[in-house]
C-alpha cells in the first residue's frame, strides 16, 4: 500500500504543478480589437422577403437596413422644429449657468468600471481622415433643465422635450446619414447586431412611443447615441468615448448626453435576443416603408410626449 503522502485524489492534478489561471482582462485581449479598413461596399443588400437569420447578416447589410428604415422616417416627416428652451427667472445671487457647465466639467467626472478596447489611434490622425462636425446642439448643458422629482416637479410633457431637444442639430449637418455610418463602420467597425439593436431602440422611440421626431436634424444623433447604447450593452467591444465621439462629430459631453438621454426614455430596456431583433427589426422596416409611401405622416406618427412607466412612478412616490 503506497503511503498517503505519495497519493492524489483521483482525477486531481498533483498541487505542487497546478498553476491558477491568471485573472481575466478584456481590454488586453487581441482578440477584440477589430480589424480598421474601408466597409465593404459589395455586402448584399437587405433581404426584401424577411427571410434571413440574424447571425446570417454581414455588419454592412445591418448597416443598410438601419439606414434605409431611419432615412425614409426622415424623408417622410420633413422639417419638424424642436422645442424651444424652459425659460425660467434668473437665479438669486448673480449665479451663471456657465458656471453650471464648469461644475459638471470639472467636478462630476465619473470613470468607467470597464476599461475600452486598445485601438490604434494613427488612423484618426493621417491625411486621409476628415473631421466631420454635427454642428451646435438645441439643447445646451448651460440652459436650465426639468426637475423631474419633488413636489416642483415639472409636468411630463416638459420633461420630455427638454429631453428631445438634445437630439436636435441648429441645421442639418453637411453630411448625409448613408456617409455617416459608413465613416462610423470605417473607424469604429461594429457588429450586424449592434446595428439592428440600434434600430430596435430607435424604432421604440420614433414610432412605438412617439418620443423623438426623426428628421434630417435629429437622425445623426440618433443613431450615434442609439449605436453607442447598443455597442455598450450587446459587447464586450468598447470604443475610447474620445474616439468615437470624435469619428461621430460630437464631443465627448454631447455623447454621454446622447447616451444617457437614450436610456431614460427606453427605460433602460436594452437587452435584446436574436428573435426580438428579428421581430422588432421587421416591424421598423415595415413603419420606413409604409412612411416613403405618405406624403406626410399619419398624426399617430407626431410627437406626443411621454415619460416611460418606471420613471413616472418615481415622480410620482417621491
Amino acid at each position: 500500500m503506497a503511503s498517503s503522502d505519495s497519493t492524489t485524489s483521483a482525477g486531481s492534478p498533483p498541487t505542487s504543478s497546478y498553476n491558477p489561471p491568471s485573472p481575466p482582462n478584456p481590454s488586453a485581449d487581441q482578440g477584440v480589437i477589430p480589424h480598421i479598413h474601408s466597409p465593404n461596399k459589395d455586402a448584399p443588400s437587405p433581404p426584401a422577403d424577411g427571410d434571413w437569420l440574424v447571425s446570417d447578416i454581414s455588419p454592412e447589410t445591418a448597416m443598410k437596413m438601419l439606414w434605409r428604415a431611419v432615412n425614409a422616417l426622415a424623408n417622410a416627416t420633413g422639417e419638424v422644429p424642436p422645442t424651444p428652451p424652459i425659460s425660467r427667472p434668473a437665479t438669486p445671487g448673480g449665479f451663471h449657468r456657465d458656471s453650471l457647465k464648469e461644475n459638471f466639467r470639472h467636478h462630476h467626472r465619473r470613470t468607467s468600471s470597464r476599461p475600452a478596447t486598445p485601438v490604434p489611434s494613427d488612423d484618426l490622425k493621417g491625411p486621409k481622415f476628415k473631421n466631420v462636425e454635427l454642428g451646435s446642439p438645441e439643447a445646451s448643458m448651460a440652459e436650465p433643465s426639468a426637475a423631474d422629482v419633488g413636489a416642483n416637479a415639472e409636468p411630463y410633457h416638459v420633461q420630455q422635450e427638454a429631453i428631445a431637444r438634445k437630439f436636435f442639430s441648429r441645421r442639418a449637418p453637411g453630411v448625409t446619414l448613408e456617409e455617416y455610418l459608413n465613416r462610423l463602420q470605417r473607424y469604429c467597425p461594429m457588429s450586424a447586431a449592434v446595428y439592428l439593436a440600434a434600430g430596435t431602440y430607435i424604432h421604440k422611440l420614433a414610432v412605438e412611443d412617439k418620443l423623438v421626431v426623426v428628421t434630417g436634424r435629429t437622425v445623426h444623433r440618433l443613431v450615434l447615441g442609439s449605436l453607442r447604447v447598443a455597442m455598450k450593452a450587446l459587447e464586450d467591444l468598447r470604443y475610447p468615448q474620445k474616439r468615437f465621439a470624435g469619428v461621430g462629430g460630437v464631443s465627448e459631453n454631447e455623447l454621454k448626453a446622447l447616451e444617457i438621454s437614450i436610456c431614460y426614455l427606453i427605460d433602460f430596456d436594452l437587452q435584446v435576443t436574436a428573435e426580438s431583433l428579428y421581430q422588432k427589426t421587421m416591424l421598423f422596416q415595415r413603419a420606413a416603408a409604409a412612411a416613403s409611401v405618405c406624403t406626410k405622416l399619419p398624426a399617430s406618427f407626431q410627437l406626443q410626449p411621454r415619460i416611460p412607466l418606471r420613471a413616472r412612478n418615481a415622480v410620482v412616490s417621491t
